[in-house]
């Protein structure tokens, strides 16, 4: 028997609140879990430079928490839904980061390999097009941007 301690619930969280690791875990107590045969794993980081090749020294994450929740568990729910999914998860990360520090996990269950790595490439382009979300690069000549 697993507590409710061992459920993280998709979601935006602060940063240094939750790891992919208790994400996984949380996934493998699925009462549905025997059904899987792969679990996939994508965690979403700081990289160096903007879109448009800007360099970028840290980033911040803001969000809009009712609203970004309730995108995600509708995401997550949507894709539950996709043949040979077990369960899906997506946390995202809010707060100040460094280069290279995780911004976002996406954990998919399914039955097996093909369905998991399609769902967890079309939940990260979902996520990118549908949580307010809000980014702000700080780039090396000490300008910044926001970005939805």
């Amino acid at each position: 028997m697993h507590s409710n301690e061992d459920i993280v619930k998709s979601g935006i969280y602060n940063k240094g609140e939750i790891e992919l690791e208790s994400v996984i875990k949380s996934v493998k107590v699925n009462p549905k879990i025997k059904m899987a045969g792969s679990i996939h794993a994508f965690t979403g980081i700081v990289r160096d430079s903007s879109i448009n090749g800007k360099p970028v020294a840290r980033m911040k994450i803001d969000a809009y928490d009712e609203l970004a929740n309730k995108s995600i568990f509708e995401i997550c729910e949507r894709l539950k839904q996709e043949r040979g999914i077990i369960d899906v998860k997506i946390v995202h990360l809010k707060g100040e980061f460094e280069l290279s520090e995780d911004l976002v996990y996406v954990v998919v269950a399914s039955a097996h390999r093909k369905e998991g790595f399609d769902v967890i490439s079309k939940a990260v382009d979902m996520y990118k097009k549908e949580i307010a979300v809000w980014k702000r690069e700080d780039f090396n000549d000490g300008t910044s941007e926001w970005i939805h």
